[in-house]
């Protein structure tokens, strides 16, 4: 508990903005929470476990288990077992789609739409000149020789389009 309350810090007194900006940070340690038990239960499922033992360890029905968590974790399950090389994108847009978006702004993912199983889907692919050009740019400016051409060139790579409504879904 003192670690979660150092995360989400009491707001002090004063006012409606710091009780809010309070849950918010409650929220968002809320999602990482279900992020991280939705990844222990589909493990724990996946080496033999029952939602029942789940259940009993997170001191809840197994229905209410069952009900909040079963269609992520079949889903994880899912992409655990697939033979894709994105495999770790597509689980980080479903437990962590906030950092997801934010690796979309800064260029490092690229969002395509291609056909799966007959059905249009986003698919999302690492961006590598944007991530070579950054580790080149972190590796100089760590050794002190980061030039402004360098720093110029990581801002000349493209980011990606953001993708419409209508070829997202």
């Amino acid at each position: 508990m003192t670690r979660l309350r150092e995360l989400g810090e009491r707001p002090r007194a004063g006012g409606a903005t710091e009780l809010l900006d309070a849950l918010e940070r409650l929220r968002a340690i809320e999602l990482a929470v279900n992020a991280e038990k939705t990844l222990l239960i589909a493990e724990l499922l996946a080496n033999g476990g029952t939602w029942q033992k789940a259940a009993d360890a997170c001191k809840v029905q197994k229905q209410t288990l069952h009900k909040a968590f079963k269609d992520k974790v079949n889903t994880v399950s899912h992409i655990c077992n697939d033979s894709s090389p994105e495999k770790v994108l597509r689980l980080m847009d479903l437990l962590h789609p906030q950092t997801v978006a934010r690796l979309i702004r800064l260029g490092h993912v690229d969002v395509q739409v291609a056909l799966v199983n007959g059905r249009r889907e986003r698919v999302l692919r690492r961006s590598l000149p944007a991530l070579t050009a950054e580790r080149n740019v972190r590796r100089a400016h760590r050794s002190g020789s980061a030039t402004m051409a360098q720093l110029k060139a990581l801002r000349r790579v493209p980011l990606p389009r953001r993708p419409s409504n209508e070829s997202a879904g």
